[in-house]
């Protein structure tokens, strides 16, 4: 009963502090949506921080594992670096606005940079594999390879959260977005 409980908190939280940012979100407006009085909330988190933080962490955690599964696959690298782009489409808000900090009201919370030094190291090593088990074109520098799938990813994580707002919009299409990168990588770097 008592995990549900702070689950609840947590996951009406997340949509909360996803929709509205970290100053925005109000700890009264999320019992309400949870149905509940502030007193399960304070025994479960000390604070707007403390939830903040959990939250945070408890998705970084989930995100660590999605990538550590599509990049330490044996796949071929297409289907790798595929996988990827689709998983920076639909990758957490709450993680982008996390990443994101501009305003010194906002906790930095150090596992989202944990999690980015991760994920660049492990794409770093997936490259190499491709490259050692020849899927990679000859003489492709690496770091290259990433800059580009990074500078794309983190093209469309942005235009969604900046422009586009998560909303649906006819003039936006991520799959069209990924299928041009796709070529453009596969024509550039891919055997």
């Amino acid at each position: 009963m008592k995990n549900s409980t702070k689950e609840l908190i947590m996951n009406t939280a997340w949509k909360h502090f996803s929709m509205y940012g970290y100053t925005d979100t109000n700890l009264e407006r999320i019992c309400k949506d949870a149905g509940i009085t502030r007193g399960p909330l304070y025994y479960y988190f000390k604070d707007k921080e403390d939830l903040y933080r959990q939250i945070v962490i408890r998705e970084t955690d989930k995100m660590t594992e999605e990538y550590e599964t599509i990049l330490k696959s044996d796949g071929p690298l297409m289907d790798v670096v595929e996988k990827i782009m689709h998983l920076c489409t639909i990758y957490n808000p709450l993680l982008q606005r996390a990443n994101n900090i501009t305003s010194p009201d906002v906790p930095k919370i150090e596992e989202t940079d944990a999690l980015n030094i991760h994920v660049l190291e492990l794409i770093d090593a997936r490259f190499r594999k491709a490259r050692q088990a020849g899927q990679v074109k000859d003489g492709t520098d690496i770091l290259e390879m990433i800059y580009f799938l990074y500078t794309f990813a983190l093209g469309i994580v942005t235009y969604d959260e900046k422009m586009n707002l998560g909303g649906e919009k006819s003039f936006y299409d991520k799959e069209l977005a990924i299928k041009i990168f796709l070529k453009s990588f596969k024509e550039q770097y891919a055997k």
